[in-house]
């Protein structure tokens, strides 16, 4: 049985490889998201909801798709967050008319 601290290094290390493989894959994670705040957000949001045997069962491209997922949506958070209050109001308009 591995220790906790052998445990949290084994999660950290398998999250950096697939947040570097994605941000390889998509120039926009990249350009747009912090490597280091998404590595420890998704180990964070894995030690929460799955157990370490879980965590540990997943595939590497089950947790690339469901790592994909959770960076898409912090990339979608981050839209209008430079935007003025002229270009938000057109935003929500074109958001609107669809």
């Amino acid at each position: 049985m591995l220790s906790t601290e052998l445990r949290q290094e084994s999660i950290v290390k398998r999250i950096e490889d697939i947040v570097s493989i994605l941000m390889q894959e998509d120039p926009l994670f990249k350009e747009d998201l912090d490597y280091s705040e998404m590595v420890k957000l998704l180990v964070k949001l894995f030690e929460d909801n799955l157990n370490f045997d879980d965590f540990n069962g997943m595939s590497d491209e089950e947790l690339k798709e469901h790592s994909s997922g959770i960076l898409a949506i912090e990339l979608l958070s981050k839209i209008g967050q430079d935007f003025t209050p002229a270009q938000m109001a057109a935003f929500e308009d074109a958001i609107k008319r669809k």
